[in-house]
């Protein structure tokens, strides 16, 4: 080997590898997983490890838990397409349509950013629980607070969401007012698998869900 391919292959030894942005911890049914710039979705088996810019799709019968690198999980239920966009710090989860419950390990630090993002709305929080829906046939949105406060916003009008409240947004309008949610915490078991909701129920405020 001459001394140049040595330099070469040495440099490449040295380099730290890619850290991953988040996991797909778990699956249950037809998960896959398109890589950004790939040209196809590849099944996924769990345990996929994954960066930014690449979309998990769930098809019907299916769930999916993704571990969020030091910051939590986003569950994933059947017929949901989901793209992870930006970066650790400043973190967009774009729902082009689905089912998802996030939950969300301790509060924002000054510069960081989290939201999710669907055809017809854009959710900001900072720490919290909370359930969202995507329609995929009209294109609405729909969010329901466990825990902390959920910022929706469409049409420049922004509505918080509470725990135990829950918000509509049709496509193209701006967020219905907060009112009572029929979508309770017990809810949550249809994101299990194998009993698991990757510790998300623990940051439900179930203090504040029961007034």
């Amino acid at each position: 080997m001459n001394r140049l391919a040595f330099a070469v292959l040495a440099a490449a030894l040295a380099a730290p590898a890619s850290a991953q942005d988040a996991t797909l911890a778990k699956i249950s049914g037809p998960v896959s997983v398109l890589a950004e710039g790939g040209a196809r979705f590849v099944k996924a088996k769990g345990g996929e490890q994954l960066l930014f810019g690449d979309t998990i799709r769930v098809g019907k019968g299916g769930i999916a838990h993704v571990i969020l690198a030091e910051r939590g999980a986003v569950l994933l239920r059947e017929e949901s397409l989901l793209t992870l966009q930006g970066s650790r710090r400043r973190t967009t989860l774009a729902v082009k349509f689905g089912e998802f419950l996030i939950g969300l390990s301790g509060t924002l630090e000054r510069g960081e950013s989290f939201k999710v993002r669907t055809p017809a709305a854009v959710a900001a929080v900072r720490g919290t629980l909370f359930w969202g829906k995507s329609d995929k046939a009209d294109q609405s949105t729909a969010y329901a607070g466990f825990g902390h406060v959920v910022a929706v916003t469409a049409k420049g009008k922004t509505v918080l969401v509470e725990p135990g409240r829950t918000v509509t947004v049709a496509f193209g309008a701006p967020p219905s007012d907060a009112v009572p949610s029929t979508v309770g915490l017990d809810y949550a078991k249809n994101f299990m698998i194998d009993g698991s909701l990757q510790g998300a129920e623990a940051l439900a405020e179930t203090d504040k869900l029961k007034k």
